[in-house]
């Protein structure tokens, strides 16, 4: 199980214009990287054709929602499960600058946040360092495993540093949310 570039940008920089003012001390570099990720997304389209054709991936699809909904939905379509280890996602250290300074956990905004765009895919093990050198060499753009395939039906078993963890779900479409004004929709 891997995913494409880093995870968490998006949710940063929407985090950062909903704010309207950027917290001292972070770099301006920090707040245009996570802004543009949010305002200007950059779907891995090169990413996935080289994917598709390289050999050895078995199952892909963007990460719109989140991580933590679009990873059961990957693995409810192909039948397994999967343990992932939070600690081993994707973030970068703009989006960790800005979530300190927020006073936010990073590991939330990289599985719940979504608008990321990034790629979430599963590969026959073999194949992963294949598949990690060479989409370096063709896009350069880094893809990180982030956890195993089980076998059989199952849930997404979520850990870190050894331990289980609940992890931010996601975006999902066709709930109803509270308006702005904190009347229902």
């Amino acid at each position: 199980m891997a995913v494409t570039g880093a995870l968490g940008r998006s949710a940063a920089g929407l985090a950062v214009l909903e704010r309207g003012a950027a917290p001292a001390g972070l770099a301006a570099n920090d707040l245009d990287d996570v802004t543009r990720a949010h305002l200007r997304p950059r779907p891995r389209v090169a990413e996935g054709k080289w994917l598709t054709t390289a050999g050895g991936v078995t199952a892909m699809m963007d990460l719109s929602d989140g991580l933590g909904i679009d990873l059961p939905r990957l693995l409810g379509a192909s039948g397994v499960g999967a343990e992932i280890d939070v600690e081993r996602l994707p973030i970068d250290e703009a989006t960790r600058a800005v979530a300190t300074a927020f006073g936010v956990d990073a590991a939330a905004w990289a599985t719940g946040g979504g608008e990321d765009y990034e790629l979430l895919l599963t590969c026959e093990p073999a194949a992963l360092t294949r598949l990690q050198h060479g989409l370096l060499d063709a896009c350069g753009t880094r893809l990180t495993a982030i956890g195993e395939v089980t076998a059989g039906p199952g849930p997404a078993r979520w850990s870190a540093g050894g331990r289980a963890v609940a992890v931010a779900r996601g975006f999902e479409h066709f709930v109803t949310r509270p308006a702005a004004s904190g009347a229902r929709a």
